[in-house]
């Protein structure tokens, strides 16, 4: 004789739920730090590359141009600039200027203090007299970007 179930068993029992219910809990108190410090970390990177990317732009902007140019960080703003050599008017290069603060949330500090802007002559070749350092850093993590004086990204 077959016997048959009285009642609707079908489901999960209370214990079970809760059970899984604490498992993905702390997988996910787990994964939430690992989480803020890997955008941390990308941001990070996005900001350098975008730094050194500006920078290499400067420089072919000047052999392209045949003139003294300009990459300025400002407050946070990224800038190249060239001035007219008959008019002597400062233009933008692209039209651009780059919130590396803003869009990243990093902080940074160029050194020396005194140096807001790396000058490349018509051949591409910086004309500064030292090594600029940029300090970038942000939640605990921090790069740095080391340009040579006559104008190349050391690291």
């Amino acid at each position: 004789m077959v016997q048959r179930r009285v009642g609707n068993n079908a489901g999960f029992s209370i214990i079970e739920v809760l059970t899984v219910i604490i498992m993905v809990g702390i997988l996910v108190a787990i994964a939430i730090p690992k989480f803020g410090s890997a955008v941390a970390r990308q941001d990070l990177r996005g900001a350098r590359n975008l730094i050194t990317t500006m920078h290499a732009k400067a420089r072919a902007s000047a052999v392209s141009r045949g003139r003294r140019t300009a990459f300025a960080i400002d407050a946070g703003q990224l800038a190249i600039l060239s001035a007219n050599p008959i008019t002597g008017a400062v233009d933008t290069v692209g039209r651009t200027v780059e919130d590396v603060v803003g869009r990243f949330g990093i902080t940074y500090r160029v050194d020396p203090d005194t140096r807001d802007t790396l000058v490349f002559d018509g051949r591409g070749l910086g004309a500064e007299t030292a090594t600029t350092t940029i300090y970038i850093a942000k939640a605990g993590f921090a790069d740095t970007i080391t340009i040579a004086p006559l104008g190349r990204v050391l690291r």
